[in-house]
């Protein structure tokens, strides 16, 4: 059936669908009228998310039939009782056989297709055919549409004059593909589902004029990974609903295109194509104004293309792009524009480059500020000031490898996410507690079943010791409830603090001024004033226990207060600082150096001395802070040069391991200089990386001891001296790698 003829997706479900209800109802041959049913109710698609999913739209068959002024229930109830009537056999047939009816409305929908010049058997063709067989004009009567040709001009005009020239041009729903391939951005500015752009107003200034051109209006926002170039696009869709744009991009929508849905799925040549062109028709087609967001846009230059001549998803934009029937915003980061971008001219130069920079650590905080509220809410945490002026500033003094404000807010983030995993774990004081009770109990259990006096005597002082800890358990666990409670009373109470704040901003928009007023000064501030109540009930609690916390058990059990400490804990681990370098408690420890480190290394006092003086001039800033101290330990073996240098990681970085050391015997060649830094573009194992290098981009706290220095070869040297003089050394892939921290 299906190798003369070409179905479009929703047809060839139908027939797919028609052939199960004849298997379902054990009928030895498929007939119109499960076609007919198949087509006006539909089972549902397995394949879709049924639940999060949008409601299903009614079916074309059901628009048709009330296009016609026929109802639709009579129709199908009269549809249900033709089929009940077909005989069935039990057990039901192997193989269903078309009827020859059914071969009548296949061959007609066939006519059909080719009259009207579609490339595919349409949806539309089929119930046109089925409206001439003569077992559906019988329903089609009972639903009060007397004569098929109603049907045929109710068909005409919802088609109206679209062409089924693809497999998915006879979906029912309006903009299905765009439905299937983007994410609406506007609509979840609108659902508060987007976190608050604080700044960047430059860059979506920028974006707007760009946009307002006449052609060639496709930004492309070009940055550093983790600078904020999504959340550029993120700005101006919130600009977009609360209407601060200008008036060409007040009524536009901001769809972000899903480069990983279009391609999934597309095993033939051309199927990724019919996707992208679909997309693209619906665009243009639509009534509202689209702009079509596509991040990491790099992706779409080769996306589709099988490398046989097909064309890829960047020359399918070409086109409207070059006449400004698409306006299109990108995003990508330095490397791969270079990489993909820049090597086709003609799709680079139909965008408009936005470099999005690195803010500095001032702007980073005040995003951070703005970002607060957020996070608090998410964590059911308070997260203070001073924790965000710490994420900030050691963000970007120890997490060099990565950008602001990116590395700022995960270290906010995972902060709070501590404090949170700490406070909704039971306190060690309860756990250890209980777990002595359950040990008790079994103990007890296990002694009731013995019956000499020993045992007797034993099972007594269980029993004593059981109520003992029973009794020290009960207060500590109505506490720690208590505290959770008021937390949670708190939390719940923001939570419908944002609620109200979403009804205000909905009731603006749409121009509800009662409503509007209402919320503005009657429930909004309400719910102020009872957060503010508990807060501060909850905070006279926290001081009562706290001021009790040397006589009672222990203060205040749960803690929901990210503090800098948190911040410095989650950066001594993700970098292996220990805490106490980020802390100001360093300045004590260095004035005692010396001590320390004879400790250690006896009867070398002048080294010891030179040593301590050198690293308190570079921790106090008086010496150049990108040059790290430097220091060449000369004598006879065996004199404690190896020692100092682990006594030294030890007393700095709180591990003796803390060591990076080179044998430069191994280094007496001029060649063994890439081993060190690199091999330079061209060269095997440019890909791999120094071993200096390397070794210092991953534990950036170290000490670099390098072993029989004399051994080296001059170039090696050379290098170094470029190190010690800077703090620096480019590698063989051109990446600074810096040393001011080792």
């Amino acid at each position: 059936m299906n190798s003369r003829m070409d179905f479009t997706d929703r047809a060839q479900k139908a027939v797919e669908d028609a052939m199960a209800l004849a298997e379902q109802y054990g009928h030895s041959q498929l007939a119109p009228v499960h076609l007919a049913v198949s087509l006006l109710d539909p089972p549902p698609d397995p394949s879709k998310d049924q639940q999060n999913g949008p409601p299903p739209t009614s079916t074309l068959f059901r628009q048709v039939v009330e296009r016609a002024h026929g109802d639709p229930q009579l129709f199908d109830r009269a549809l249900k009782k033709t089929l009940v009537r077909l005989p069935s056999q039990d057990p039901p047939p192997e193989h269903v056989s078309l009827a020859p009816q059914f071969h009548n409305v296949l061959r007609k929908a066939m006519e059909l297709q080719k009259v009207q010049k579609d490339t595919y058997i349409g949806v539309d063709h089929l119930i046109t055919a089925l409206s001439e067989d003569s077992t559906i004009q019988g329903p089609l009567k009972e639903a009060n549409i007397p004569k098929p040709k109603l049907v045929q001009e109710a068909v005409q005009a919802i088609r109206g004059t679209k062409r089924v020239d693809s497999k998915t041009a006879d979906t029912e729903e309006e903009n299905e593909n765009l439905a299937k391939f983007t994410i609406d951005m506007t609509e979840m500015a609108r659902e508060k589902k987007i976190d608050p752009v604080i700044g960047r107003e430059e860059e979506i200034r920028r974006v707007v004029r760009i946009l307002s051109r006449r052609t060639k209006n496709n930004p492309v926002l070009i940055g550093e990974p983790g600078v904020g170039k999504t959340t550029v696009i993120e700005g101006l869709a919130q600009r977009i609903v609360n209407r601060d744009v200008p008036d060409n991009l007040k009524s536009c929508k901001l769809l972000s295109l899903d480069v990983g849905a279009l391609v999934a799925g597309s095993k033939y040549r051309g199927e990724f194509e019919e996707r992208m062109k679909g997309v693209l028709k619906e665009i243009t087609e639509s009534k509202d104004v689209i702009i079509l967001f596509v991040d990491e846009i790099h992706l779409l230059m080769g996306a589709g293309s099988s490398g046989e001549g097909g064309m890829d998803a960047a020359n399918l934009l070409k086109p409207m792009l070059a006449r400004g029937q698409l306006h299109c915003i990108g995003a990508t980061t330095l490397a791969e524009y270079r990489k993909y971008v820049e090597k086709d001219a003609a799709f680079e130069r139909r965008f408009q480059q936005v470099i999005v920079k690195e803010p500095s650590i001032p702007e980073t905080v005040s995003i951070l500020r703005g970002l607060k509220e957020r996070y608090d809410r998410h964590h059911r945490v308070t997260i203070l000031d001073s924790a965000l002026v710490a994420a900030a500033n050691l963000a970007a003094r120890y997490l060099t490898s990565r950008r602001l404000p990116d590395s700022a807010i995960d270290l906010v983030d995972e902060a709070a996410a501590a404090v949170r995993v700490a406070r909704e774990s039971q306190p060690e004081i309860i756990d250890s507690l209980e777990r002595k009770l359950r040990q008790l109990m079994i103990e007890i259990a296990a002694l009731e079943k013995e019956k000499d006096e020993a045992s007797q005597t034993r099972l007594a002082q269980a029993r004593k010791d059981a109520k003992n800890v029973e009794e020290e358990l009960q207060p500590l666990r109505e506490k720690y409830q208590s505290e959770i409670k008021r937390s949670e009373e708190i939390h719940q109470a923001k939570l419908k603090l944002d609620d109200l704040e979403k009804r205000l901003e909905d009731a603006m928009n749409n121009s509800e001024h009662a409503k509007a007023a209402d919320l503005k000064y009657g429930a909004i501030p309400e719910q102020e004033a009872v957060i503010k109540e508990l807060e501060a009930r909850k905070a006279a609690a926290d001081a009562a226990l706290n001021a009790t916390a040397p006589t009672d058990s222990g203060g205040a059990m749960v803690t929901d207060i990210v503090t800098a400490d948190n911040i410095n804990e989650i950066v001594a681990r993700w970098t292996g600082i220990p805490v106490t370098r980020l802390r100001t408690s360093e300045k004590e420890k260095l004035i005692h150096m010396e001590k320390v480190l004879s400790k250690v290394v006896v009867g070398q006092k002048e080294a010891v001395q030179s040593v301590a003086n050198a690293i308190r001039l570079q921790r106090s800033g008086l010496s150049n802070p990108n040059q790290p101290p430097s220091f060449l330990f000369c004598g006879p073996s065996g004199t404690g040069k190896t020692l100092l240098t682990k006594a030294l990681a030890e007393f700095l970085f709180d591990d003796a391991k803390a060591m990076i050391r080179f044998d430069m015997s191994e280094y007496q060649e001029r060649h063994a200089l890439s081993r060190m830094i690199g091999a330079p573009p061209g060269y095997v194992g440019h890909d791999a990386g120094g071993q200096l290098t390397e070794a210092l981009r991953r534990k950036p706290f170290s000490i670099l001891l390098f072993d029989e220095v004399e051994k080296a070869a001059k170039e090696v040297l050379t290098v170094l001296l470029q190190l010690m003089d800077d703090g620096r050394i480019t590698d063989g892939q051109g990446r600074n790698t810096l040393f001011d921290l080792a």
